[in-house]
């Protein structure tokens, strides 16, 4: 045993002296960072890992394009390029907005005006039909097995961030819950709150945003699929209060133009205005920018679009960064990252493991 320390710390050293020879394990990253405020940060690579075909990431308008939903040099595509953006609720937004500005003025024939109806309706189709055709509909189509790995490898942290959208880590959470009440988990620190509550009508199909009312240990960062803006509230729905599978769901909010949170498109700028203009969002952002203690990160390089999370991470009180990479190349995409936090008024350190070594789903 003692042996086996002294080589963790041996590589350690060896990070300090810039001459790293080798990749830490994930199980060497669980005896070196503590029990005590853990947390962990997610990317797409923790889908991937559950499946690498459905979760390879492409932006939601590349997949429009690719799928043919939207043609290039169309008006609707010169609209995305004219206000240099890829996110659809904007456009559609856009479209509407037109036709009801245009129509004051007499400025338009009702045959224009109803072919940008028919785009903006045709935006929404294509925004449902890309964001839940890949995903699993219900939570059962994941094996238990595959959960119970899952709900081991979170089960080593306080607080949980993701930048991912999908459902895969809110199903592993609940999952998780229900091996700790069988019986089927005996050590555990979960304390599970996404920060949602029941509203005062309990016959609604959704739980409600409590704005910073209820601590959170799981935070969506960039929105998930199963959290709309309704406006005057931020809701949550889900399958066992609706029994409704997750395309339906999203379809029947988005005609009555209530739409998904989620922030997957655009420069690091663009996603941060878009998270702290919303309440649910913007407490998510400050939360990892008030933690402490170790962080782990799984699934992500954090590159220049999400330089946001990386100025959020150096804001924080976290001492040790674990970042996950698959080789000692990927370690110099962090240069500049690592001298940012070395030159801190409290400086960071960066420690980097071999991320093939965790075993998150299987």
């Amino acid at each position: 045993m003692l042996e086996h320390y002294t080589k963790i710390i041996l590589n350690l050293i060896l990070y300090e002296w810039g001459n790293m020879t080798k990749l830490l394990t994930y199980d060497e990253v669980l005896q070196l960072s503590g029990n005590d405020k853990r947390s962990l940060l997610l990317g797409n690579g923790f889908s991937m890992s559950y499946n690498k075909d459905r979760f390879s990431f492409t932006s939601l308008l590349d997949s429009a394009i690719k799928d043919n939903l939207i043609q290039v040099g169309t008006p609707i595509y010169e609209i995305f390029q004219e206000f240099e953006t890829k996110d659809f609720e904007t456009v559609v937004n856009l479209l509407e907005t037109a036709t009801k500005v245009t129509r004051k003025y007499n400025a338009i024939t009702p045959e224009d005006e109803g072919l940008i109806v028919e785009d903006a309706n045709k935006l929404k189709r294509h925004l449902v039909s890309i964001i839940t055709n890949n995903h699993p509909e219900k939570i059962t189509e994941i094996s238990d097995e595959e959960f119970l790995c899952c709900a081991n490898f979170i089960n080593n942290y306080d607080k949980t961030y993701t930048l991912n959208y999908d459902l895969l880590l809110y199903w592993a959470y609940i999952k998780l819950q229900n091996f700790i009440e069988t019986g089927v988990i005996q050590k555990h620190k979960l304390k599970f709150s996404d920060g949602f509550n029941n509203s005062d009508d309990i016959t609604d199909q959704y739980v409600i945003y409590a704005n910073d009312s209820t601590p959170a240990t799981i935070h969506f960062l960039h929105g998930a699929l199963h959290l709309f803006d309704k406006k005057y509230e931020i809701i949550k729905q889900t399958y066992s209060r609706t029994s409704k599978p997750l395309k339906d769901q999203t379809l029947e909010n988005i005609n009555q133009e209530i739409y998904p949170i989620f922030v997957s498109e655009g420069t690091s700028q663009q996603k941060k205005a878009k998270i702290i203009h919303n309440a649910y969002l913007n407490h998510c952002y400050k939360s990892l920018s008030n933690i402490g203690g170790d962080l782990v990160v799984f699934g992500t390089l954090l590159k220049t679009n999400d330089e946001h999370i990386r100025e959020a991470i150096k804001h924080s009180k976290v001492k040790n960064i674990y970042i996950g990479v698959s080789s000692l190349f990927s370690v110099n995409e962090f240069d500049n990252f690592i001298e940012e936090l070395k030159n801190l008024k409290k400086p960071k350190n960066v420690i980097f493991y071999d991320y093939t070594t965790a075993k998150v789903w299987r």
